[in-house]
């Protein structure tokens, strides 16, 4: 998985001030450097430049919008020059301000077919798009479910979108029973019967919000071999079933991490910020974040390293 390629040497970059305390903002005249240090990866997370960026919201905060618009314009643009990154602090910054203007761009960039907006946001579909999805969309599911039931969206994406109606229960933003009945609707008729991915993670999603009222429908799944069995079986829904559901929903809304609050927190520890004891050349690929399996280079139809015979995507990738 990658974001993009490191290209030539990056021009100096404007100075940003080494400490930001709490109560100490950079003046307006900053922006530009802001701007600057989120640009490309310069192989180190920014963090004084992120600090400032969340202390200077109102300023920042059509940056990061303009950002988005322009990879949802053109996503293949980002594949040019150094690796790009302000499209991926501004997903992160903007749901950490529960920004309702991202929500639209978001939509119409990882609606984008194919695996495009993967390559050009490394594991940030896999690991947050649910999370960041479900902070930006104040409460509106109309575009989250247009997504799940387009056939053409990439169907990892359609996934997030699925656990990101789960976190939204979770998060006591939405009723159970809204997404549930949602859910019902996409078991019995909405949701084609030929992807296992997307499939799988309806039921998973379902577990989240112990779906007692809907076991009928999951077992017929499972008959018709809609359901990938390595990630869940039959047995481990039935026995979610008999355990507490606001038990199971409080472990689902812990192993969710909810909505995004800290972008430092959720971006620092990305692998392509450690710096590798060689000067990385211009076509070395860069991880984007932090799966098991970071440091190999594995392509999403190549065999899983784990050895379980399964195409990488439909294994460890998840």
């Amino acid at each position: 998985m990658r974001v993009g390629q490191l290209g030539a040497e990056p021009a100096p970059m404007p100075q940003v001030p080494a400490q930001a305390s709490a109560d100490e903002n950079m003046h307006t005249t900053d922006i530009e450097a802001i701007e600057h240090a989120l640009a490309v990866n310069r192989g180190h997370f920014p963090v004084q430049a992120v600090r400032a960026a969340i202390q200077q919201r109102e300023a920042v905060t059509p940056i990061l919008l303009a950002a988005l618009e322009a990879a949802a314009d053109d996503p293949e643009a980002l594949q040019i020059g150094e690796t790009k990154m302000l499209h991926i602090y501004a997903m992160y910054l903007l749901a950490q301000f529960r920004e309702k203007a991202a929500y639209p761009l978001l939509v119409r960039f990882f609606s984008v077919p194919g695996e495009l907006t993967l390559d050009l946001t490394g594991d940030v579909v896999t690991e947050d798009l649910r999370r960041i999805l479900a902070s930006v969309c104040d409460d509106d599911l109309a575009p989250i479910q247009r997504m799940i039931e387009d056939p053409t969206v990439n169907e990892y994406v359609r996934s997030a979108c699925l656990k990101a109606l789960a976190i939204l229960v979770g998060e006591g933003r939405v009723p159970r029973e809204q997404v549930m009945g949602y859910f019902a609707s996409l078991y019995r008729e909405k949701l084609p019967r030929d992807d296992g991915l997307v499939w799988t993670a309806l039921v998973t999603a379902s577990l989240d919000l112990h779906p007692q009222e809907l076991i009928g429908d999951i077992e017929q799944a499972y008959a018709d071999g809609l359901i990938e069995t390595f990630f869940v079986r039959l047995e481990d829904v039935r026995r979610i079933l008999g355990e507490d559901r606001d038990q199971v929903m409080r472990k689902a809304r812990e192993r969710s991490r909810g909505l995004i609050d800290d972008t430092i927190v959720e971006m620092r520890g990305w692998a392509c910020f450690r710096r590798p004891e060689a000067a990385p050349k211009p076509s070395d690929v860069i991880a984007a974040t932090r799966p098991a399996v970071r440091g190999q280079k594995i392509g999403r139809n190549d065999p899983c390293p784990c050895g379980s015979g399964k195409k990488y995507k439909k294994c460890c990738m998840r």
